[in-house]
């Protein structure tokens, strides 16, 4: 099965569908799950705490498909100091997709595209998707309200024509895609693909902890909590998780200290501070249970063609 999008188009895959690249939760196992599904699956660099291992990652995800895969690099040195030696590994390593976040992408663009890559950019305003767009961004992730991580707070009835309209960019959707309806919705508001995360948490590749993908089952989307005391960042948060340690909220956000001799341990202390405080958007309302990701994209291609189909005419 294929759905033609100008997203397809550019990165070469079946189906209009990408894996958002999610800490601690995306790795081989997901992403190749995905791509050879059909979509693309992506992960985020910081997954990896060196440049070497990074590698390895990307060496172990290419011995197990040929099929495009997308890399995240949070281009923000507070909250990753090693982002320049991760883009050359992903460069060097031919990645199809890099996706920006945190971060204005103008100094790397160029290398981007000369290496043959594509460069896709999370955005939540017009502001944000004017710069990168000015920069050299191939398409914008609009970070829609209810997405999980972090969020924007338009509805993506407004955000996705919106964006596409003043940019004339292609758009990807992000924000409670967990299901051919929303994936329908997203494409008839003239999205040329759809972002998703939170479905994919709870599949049998995703490496969150079990504990993790139950809490997604059982909260409901009046349970997602939207802050930016948590991560200095608006985003969406499971309440049960932030529940277990409700000091950080009180806390507030502790930044990776870059630049200096600390700064390993300070992205250490970061690993151990992400595996109790769980990250998931509103799409939980249609998470029942844990399967493999193919089931969850062959499903949501099943349901999207039958709404598309029986549709008013």
């Amino acid at each position: 099965m294929k759905i033609k999008t100008p997203i397809t188009e550019m990165l070469k895959i079946d189906l209009p569908i990408i894996a958002a690249p999610m800490f601690l939760v995306s790795y081989p196992e997901l992403v190749v799950a995905v791509s050879e599904a059909g979509g693309i699956g992506c992960f985020p660099s910081l997954n990896y705490r060196t440049p070497e291992q990074l590698k390895d990652g990307l060496q172990e995800i290419r011995s197990k498909t040929k099929k495009p895969i997308g890399v995240n690099i949070i281009l923000h040195k507070d909250h990753n100091p090693n982002w320049a030696k991760q883009f050359e590994v992903v460069m060097e390593m031919k990645v199809e997709l890099i996706i920006t976040s945190l971060g204005t992408p103008r100094t790397i663009a160029k290398e981007i595209k000369a290496n043959g890559s594509h460069l896709f950019c999370d955005v939540t305003t017009l502001k944000h998707a004017n710069i990168v767009a000015k920069s050299g961004a191939d398409a914008l992730i609009t970070v829609a309200q209810g997405a999980g991580g972090h969020a924007g707070n338009i509805t993506p009835f407004a955000l996705i024509p919106y964006l596409k309209k003043e940019t004339g960019l292609p758009v990807i959707a992000a924000g409670a895609i967990s299901g051919g309806a929303q994936m329908a919705a997203a494409l008839s508001l003239g999205a040329d693909a759809v972002y998703v995360g939170t479905k994919f948490i709870a599949t049998n590749e995703s490496r969150a902890q079990n504990e993790y993908k139950q809490m997604l089952i059982d909260s409901a989307p009046e349970e997602i909590v939207y802050t930016e005391k948590i991560s200095g960042i608006p985003a969406n948060w499971l309440e049960k998780s932030v529940n277990k340690s409700p000091d950080i909220l009180q806390d507030g956000p502790k930044k990776i200290a870059a630049g200096h001799s600390g700064g390993e341990h300070a992205i250490e202390q970061e690993y151990k501070r992400w595996k109790d405080i769980w990250s998931a958007g509103q799409g939980v309302a249609q998470i029942e249970n844990v399967r493999p990701a193919k089931e969850v994209i062959d499903e949501m291609v099943k349901e999207y063609l039958e709404i598309v189909n029986r549709l008013p005419r």
